[in-house]
């Protein structure tokens, strides 16, 4: 008996589908981002879900780059949904939660 499924997303995923599904993503962490545990937890996330699109097929490769700024952590997200096409970037920011006390 094998214990690995087949994981099917059914329909066609664009450039806007990905977006909307990694913001639905942040939405809890938004404005309670505080160090590089969260930024590593919520990246993993990230991995997660374009990993699930590459094994539907929907996405051939994806990258992620994340940057530090004043009031947000930004992810950079390159995702290539096809194999002849270039790959399109993402901007992805979320935002820190700052402590009067870090001023």
């Amino acid at each position: 008996m094998s214990t690995d499924t087949k994981l099917t997303i059914n329909g066609t995923y664009t450039i806007q589908d990905i977006k909307y599904d990694l913001l639905k993503i942040i939405e809890p962490h938004d404005g309670y981002m505080y160090n590089g545990k969260d930024v590593a937890h919520l990246r993993h996330l990230f991995i997660c879900y374009l990993n699930d699109l590459r094994k539907a097929y929907k996405i051939k490769e994806f990258n992620i780059e994340n940057t530090e700024k004043d009031n947000a952590y930004t992810f950079d997200v390159d995702v290539r949904i096809q194999k002849d096409r270039t790959s399109k970037k993402l901007k992805i920011h979320v935002g820190k939660l700052v402590h009067f006390r870090d001023l």
